[in-house]
């Protein structure tokens, strides 16, 4: 009967080993697993920020358009009644100043 223990003792450790061996294997499998799906989630989180962060610039560049027309239009109103109210004493420096800016800033529709 003591062979009878031994052999069960010898039989019960080698079960625990292959247990121990799929208990590892189970869990490198669920880690790797888990690293996928982490990785896949920072991806896909990165690619939303990138696209939501391209749609506030586009707003945002849109929205800059329209006000530096309104800023630009008003500045042609300003500019065409203050040559209205002042008449050809304005034309000569007018037309200086203009040709200064353009020489030294350039035009704006470039």
């Amino acid at each position: 009967m003591a062979k009878n223990i031994a052999d069960e003792i010898t039989e019960a450790e080698a079960q625990a080993k292959q247990q121990i061996q799929e208990a590892r294997a189970e869990g490198a499998r669920i880690l790797a697993q888990a690293k996928t799906e982490s990785e896949e989630q920072v991806k896909s989180a990165k690619q939303n920020f990138h696209r939501s962060f391209r749609e506030s610039v586009t707003r945002f560049e849109k929205d800059t358009e329209k006000e530096s027309e309104k800023i630009l239009e008003k500045g042609r109103a300003d500019s065409k009644a203050l040559a209205e109210r002042h008449g050809d004493r304005v034309s000569g420096a007018a037309s200086w100043i203009a040709e200064e800016v353009f020489a030294r800033y350039g035009s704006s529709k470039g």
